[in-house]
């Protein structure tokens, strides 16, 4: 991390000592940080036809007591005291705003009675009530500033965007967000507002007795801290893969810092605080500008030739070495060109972004970062069995059923189970008994069980999975 500007660096650095962290972590943090203030905002233009929006999907996984919690605490601040700021200063506006809604509702309530009774003779016209609707809908509506949200429903998200512009960020110590996506509430997965935040995709929701709900340009940003069990359980939901939605996260797992963190440590200087939250407060407080033109950045000559050769590596790589994630390198060149225009906006917001190409130095920077996040996202996908082939993933679902079964049934050893039996544990990740049968197979290749047709009486035969002995000794010996 030490391409990052010079802006930003001395805070991340800072906190990392203070809080006795690992310093990709913190910086993790603020680049999505900085991402909750400018998306929307700006966006940066790769290649004609190609233009990539700034906001950024990120994961931090980390060990229970890697002090995650503090650190996104540290790291949001600036966004919180200038929400509390803003919403205190909007009191009297929407005060206002809802006595002029009143007024003009009664008005207009007033108006339609009088023009509905029969024989009327009010001195009201037609025209009368279509200029207090009119005056209804100018009426420039006043609401409190919400930029970060954490245990949200899709639904909900979708109207929490509607109300701040159309944007928002999910920043959270927790993993929750994914059983949200997973459909905990509902049993049906629901990302596509998720899919369509990452890059500003049209969005419309229509749904029976709530009415419809359409963002022309949702731009969503996720920062999350989780566990690696977390990250392991998120394969459980092919849907989260098959669409594409695992794809569009950058994955941090830094080395870790425990047992060797000091009690004694510098605390944050008063002054880079301060840098950093002045930063973020000019940021939040840039307005959009409503001339989509103006919100472009370009890339220098020198910065455009590093971005073909970068996207040329990429892509070379695609059929080998990334093969097995290919759909997650697949967007790693718009990922690290989204932090291009972070890294760039960082170094020229007081003088206007826009009026400065991307120089190769930061380029440069951006393409480093990148190639950490890939390395990164290796050992995270890793983690939740992702990187395997289908049949392997498949393979490692179904024993991590079984084992659950058996810790579930108080019995250190099952010797069999029937195929019903299983798809009925593995319900959900695997739809049909059919789709359960290249694990199965997978799993018979490499020993781990045998699968036995029986035949009872004149009935159809039946199959039954034996388990292999071996297999639990092997599991007594990973304990000991």
């Amino acid at each position: 991390m030490e391409r990052l500007p010079d802006e930003i660096k001395p805070y991340i650095e800072s906190v990392a000592e203070s809080l006795q962290v690992p310093v990709d972590m913190i910086a993790s943090f603020v680049l999505v940080v900085l991402s909750v203030c400018i998306h929307g905002k700006w966006h940066i233009n790769i290649k004609p036809d190609w233009t990539e929006s700034l906001n950024l999907y990120l994961v931090v996984v980390g060990r229970p007591s890697e002090r995650k919690s503090p650190a996104l605490k540290e790291t949001t601040k600036p966004i919180f005291k200038y929400m509390d700021e803003e919403n205190e200063r909007r009191k009297p506006e929407i005060a206002e705003y809802e006595l002029k809604k009143k007024i003009i509702n009664g008005q207009l309530k007033a108006i339609q009675e009088a023009l509905s009774k029969k024989n009327s003779k009010a001195k009201y016209t037609i025209q009368d009530a279509l200029d207090c609707q009119k005056e209804l809908d100018d009426l420039k509506e006043v609401r409190l500033l919400r930029l970060i949200v954490d245990d949200v429903t899709p639904e909900a998200l979708v109207r929490a965007m509607k109300d701040n512009d159309e944007t928002i960020g999910i920043i959270s110590a927790e993993g929750g967000i994914f059983g949200m996506m997973a459909g905990r509430y509902s049993n049906n997965t629901n990302i596509d507002i998720f899919l369509k935040g990452y890059s500003g995709e049209y969005y419309s929701s229509i749904r029976v007795g709530s009415g419809g709900l359409d963002l022309k340009h949702p731009y969503l940003t996720i920062g999350l801290a989780v566990q690696p069990q977390v990250i392991a359980d998120i394969m459980d939901n092919k849907d989260f893969r098959g669409r594409g939605l695992l794809a569009r996260f950058l994955y941090s797992v830094p080395n870790t810092r425990v047992g060797e963190r000091t009690y004694r440590t510098k605390a944050v200087s008063p002054f880079v605080r301060a840098e950093y939250e002045s930063l973020c407060e000019e940021l939040l407080k840039t307005d959009i500008d409503p001339d989509f033109a103006q919100r472009i950045i370009k890339l220098s000559p020198e910065a455009d030739k590093l971005a073909e050769e970068y996207y040329q590596w990429i892509e070379r790589q695609l059929t080998n070495e990334l093969e097995e994630i290919e759909d997650w390198a697949g967007k790693l060149h718009g990922n690290t060109m989204r932090i291009a225009g972070i890294l760039h906006i960082v170094k020229h917001y007081k003088d206007g972004p826009v009026k400065h190409p991307v120089s190769g130095e930061t380029m440069k920077s951006a393409i480093e970062i990148g190639k950490y996040y890939l390395e990164h996202s290796k050992a995270a996908f890793d983690i939740m069995g992702l990187s395997d082939p289908p049949e392997v993933q498949d393979a490692k679902y179904i024993i991590s059923r079984l084992e659950l079964n058996i810790k579930n049934s108080n019995n250190s050893k099952i010797d069999f189970i029937s195929k019903r039996d299983l798809y009925d544990l593995c319900k959900g990740h695997l739809k049909t008994m059919e789709e359960m049968e290249p694990g199965l197979r997978c799993l018979e290749e490499h020993g781990y069980i045998a699968i036995v047709r029986e035949r009872q009486g004149r009935g159809r035969p039946s199959e039954k999975i034996y388990i292999n002995p071996e297999y639990y000794k092997w599991k007594e010996q990973q304990k000991s």
